[in-house]
């Protein structure tokens, strides 16, 4: 009576274990079967993240061999950035205005005229209306307006003439502008003042000549025209004396 209820316990445990190693067989065949793609495409809708082929020229053309409109309008069109009005507002503001070229004004090229624009800090040789050579310049201290007295430190404003020179100059070389006019000292006068003078181009102060263009990063004169010497020696020999220069604001 006991060995067979002893038999009957084994036997239930062996079912048992029997039975729990089957659940466990099914559910890692469950989990490691691939499930079809046909089965993942029904329950989660594909989402196509490739740009799509560029359509050929043939293919916007219809069966008729006409063109397609639509696609025609669209390629015609600009992109937002590139409107043309702005566009071609950009590149004429970018576009340099003609100058002459900066070379090294040859020996026998004589100016007839010399035109000094303050704002544009430019100094100009013209010979026939013809631009010759453009320097650029650094003026006085107080650039803004004409000179009117001795000590404001303004480069003068009007219309001059290059009438002497002064080869030993504390400035390597210089011209001397003829100012002041008549009407500059008139005025000057009628204010209890002097109008001053010795206004000149000239270069830089001797034994400072290797500043070069880095004279330009302020206005540093006392109503003069500054350049380097090298641009002074180019100007010696291209102005004579008798030269009219203008002197614009």
């Amino acid at each position: 009576m006991v060995k067979s209820a002893m038999k009957l316990r084994i036997l239930l445990c062996v079912a048992f274990a029997l039975t729990i190693i089957n659940g466990w067989i099914a559910v890692y065949r469950v989990l490691n079967v691939p499930i079809p793609s046909n089965a993942v495409s029904k329950q989660t809708p594909s989402v196509n993240t490739a740009t799509p082929p560029a359509k050929s020229q043939d293919a916007s053309l219809h069966s008729s061999g006409v063109p397609d409109r639509a696609s025609e309008k669209q390629s015609t069109t600009p992109p937002a950035d590139k409107v043309p009005g702005e566009t071609a507002m950009l590149e004429k503001s970018l576009r340099p205005s003609p100058q002459p070229p900066d070379l090294p004004l040859f020996s026998n090229r004589i100016a007839d005229r010399v035109l000094v624009e303050k704002k544009a800090r430019r100094l100009t040789l013209f010979r026939n209306s013809t631009p010759l050579k453009t320097y650029e310049i650094a003026l006085g201290r107080q650039p803004e307006g004409a000179k009117r007295f001795e000590g404001d430190n303004k480069t003068p404003e009007g219309r001059y003439v290059i009438d002497t020179r002064k080869k030993n100059s504390s400035y390597h070389r210089a011209l001397h502008i003829s100012y002041p006019s008549s009407r500059d000292a008139a005025f000057a006068a009628q204010q209890g003042r002097s109008a001053g003078g010795s206004i000149m181009i000239h270069g830089l102060p001797n034994g400072m000549g290797s500043l070069g263009s880095f004279h330009r990063l302020r206005d540093w004169t006392a109503g003069c025209i500054a350049v380097t010497n090298t641009e002074i020696e180019e100007l010696w020999r291209a102005i004579p004396d008798g030269t009219p220069i203008e002197i614009r604001p």
